[in-house]
């Protein structure tokens, strides 16, 4: 998972050719993915969410791995649990088209189960390289062996993703003017898309309307705020707004979707 970023850096061969594979958050929440960008040659795939959003995530590091206390996960009675591993040194193996892989790491899995798209970890908890396959040499067929990616192929692969690999947009549905009733600041609705979460959730318009007051806590006070703090949710996230109206205030739930 990539810090405050919501998308998942793996491995191809971890799919199985599933092209809309589920995850497991760390909460048990389980929802569909799809890839949206991949390198057959050094077997990563990036996932994204197709609803929920996860930003707690992995960061890079330049530490040289060799002789690094290092692990990974591997599957431990039914559930993935860290398990230690090393890096022997850097070996330039084969891709299955014949592509030479520059520098990867020369994996120890030190008896752990071979989990591909699985994260190589240091002692402080970052990121040296992601578990992949990759063949032994040019020789066909394929000798599969499991090697580390490391940083500078990861950071490669990101670099050239494509702009459409994004979580989709999540939508209220609402067209909104600043207001201010007394002390009471918010977002006055002006109008309400037919079907749109703002509608499910109760909100209105029109003679006396609605004014948000808040998302979740957050104080909102111009359009532009709202949107800003929606975006920061995710498809399928349920919010609570804190709604003002006709002297009172009120809670509104609604479940954000994509806009159609």
């Amino acid at each position: 998972m990539l810090l405050n970023d919501g998308r998942i850096l793996t491995a191809i061969s971890a799919l199985g050719g599933v092209e809309q594979p589920e995850i497991r958050y760390a909460d048990g929440t389980v929802v569909k993915t799809k890839i949206g960008h991949k390198d057959k040659a050094w077997d990563l795939a990036l996932l994204i969410p197709l609803t929920g959003r996860w930003v707690d995530g992995l960061v890079p590091t330049g530490t040289d791995p060799q002789g690094a206390d290092l692990r990974s996960f591997a599957p431990k009675a039914g559930k993935l649990a860290a398990a230690p591993i090393a890096v022997k040194g850097r070996v330039d193996p084969r891709s299955k088209d014949g592509d030479v892989l520059r520098a990867a790491l020369d994996i120890d899995l030190k008896g752990a189960a071979n989990t591909p798209g699985a994260p190589i970890l240091d002692g402080t908890g970052r990121v040296v390289g992601i578990l992949v396959h990759a063949c032994k040499d040019e020789a066909k067929p394929c000798t599969a062996i499991t090697v580390g990616a490391p940083v500078y192929a990861l950071r490669g692969f990101l670099m050239k993703t494509p702009a459409s690999a994004i979580q989709p947009a999540p939508w209220l549905g609402l067209g909104g003017a600043p207001s201010a009733e007394g002390n009471v600041k918010g977002v006055k609705v002006m109008g309400v898309a037919p079907g749109s979460p703002a509608e499910k959730g109760g909100l209105k318009a029109g003679d006396s309307p609605d004014t948000i007051v808040a998302v979740d806590g957050v104080p909102v006070e111009t359009p532009e705020q709202l949107a800003e703090v929606i975006a920061k949710r995710a498809i399928g996230q349920q919010v609570k707004l804190l709604v003002f109206a006709a002297g009172k205030f009120r809670e509104a739930q609604v479940t954000l979707r994509p806009a159609p």
